[in-house]
């Protein structure tokens, strides 16, 4: 099925001259054409622009240059509010494209109207395009379980633990991209655009996947975005015991802010959906709780007990820890 909408890409560059004529040359390889390419360049001082514009010859190419530069969240804003067609693209300068990436996402759209977002998969590869074995979903701890859970209805509870979705996998209609901007930047430092995307699109859950790598997504040391590396937890309850209150507190402190702030930000802005963020106020809940223990341990028991009973302590287990890092979690919290 060739799909009948109009297909905008959205592609954000910053000194990206060693990458970006790859990216262009796969666009241009796509089974299924772009109606507009919308680029904006962060003020870069390198030779991308003099390469973009060498494509927009024979690329249906429509050229920005922001200076000074916004920075990455607000330059895919700007180029997401210049695309005209039915169905958006997020695209990196530093990727490649497989050659039928267009077409299997907006493939999807077309024939599933109660999604407004579908993602893919990636293969990771070094800066030359060499594989490295692992995709983007096995880095990002994205297997059964959480597919499961996502297909079953639960695409905000897996997002809460961790955002899923990488930009540059993203289409998107244009009618939902109009109520996703402008992307808010109060949230957190590490929460970007296509964390917002997706945690705003799960709400309805209006976003689904294709389990298939569609980019080859590049690992190098000039990321602008790239994967934060995610270490097992190594939970020990003598550390957890010994180590200063503060230290310990911080992280949970600076969850509850986080998910505070995305509650806030909802409800403030998109009060239809108010009553769609149970599971927000839940994990709200459970990091208030973590990161205000009484330094009286006595005083703590009932409510890390009630937290656990309310199956929390699972529900956010750390990525990648073992089955008992629930309990050693829950100790910590008891007798630190």
């Amino acid at each position: 099925m060739i799909p009948i909408s109009t297909i905008s890409i959205a592609l954000c560059t910053h000194n990206g001259g060693k990458f970006i004529r790859e990216q262009l040359r796969s666009i241009q390889d796509q089974t299924l054409k772009p109606n507009e390419i919308i680029i904006c360049d962060d003020d870069s001082s390198d030779d991308t622009v003099a390469i973009i514009k060498q494509f927009a010859e024979i690329l249906p190419i429509t050229f920005y240059q922001n200076s000074p530069a916004l920075g990455t969240v607000k330059n895919f804003e700007y180029a997401i509010s210049k695309c005209n067609s039915d169905f958006i693209f997020l695209s990196d300068q530093d990727d490649f494209w497989l050659p039928n990436k267009i077409e299997k996402l907006a493939n999807y759209l077309e024939t599933h109207a109660n999604h407004d977002v579908v993602f893919s998969n990636a293969a990771l590869v070094d800066e030359n395009l060499q594989p490295l074995n692992l995709t983007m979903w096995e880095k990002i701890h994205f297997k059964e379980e959480e597919i499961e859970l996502w297909q079953k209805g639960k695409a905000l509870d897996v997002l809460l633990i961790s955002n899923r979705v990488t930009g540059c996998t993203v289409a998107m209609r244009k009618s939902f991209a109009k109520k996703a901007i402008p992307f808010p930047t109060h949230i957190h430092p590490n929460f970007i655009h296509d964390g917002w995307i997706a945690l705003l699109a799960s709400l309805t859950n209006q976003i689904g996947f294709i389990n298939e790598s569609l980019v080859l997504y590049r690992q190098h040391d000039n990321q602008q975005v790239g994967i934060v590396e995610r270490e097992r937890e190594k939970i020990h309850v003598s550390s957890r015991i010994s180590r200063p209150r503060q230290e310990k507190l911080k992280p949970f402190l600076e969850k509850e802010s986080l998910y505070t702030n995305l509650l806030n930000h909802i409800h403030n802005n998109y009060p239809e959906l108010k009553s769609r963020t149970k599971a927000l106020q839940i994990i709200v809940e459970h990091y208030q709780v973590r990161g205000n223990l009484e330094e009286n341990r006595w005083k703590r028991i009932f409510p890390i007990l009630r937290n656990f009973y309310r199956g929390n302590y699972h529900r956010y287990q750390h990525l990648g820890s073992d089955w008992y890092g629930v309990y050693l979690a829950l100790l910590g919290d008891l007798f630190e």
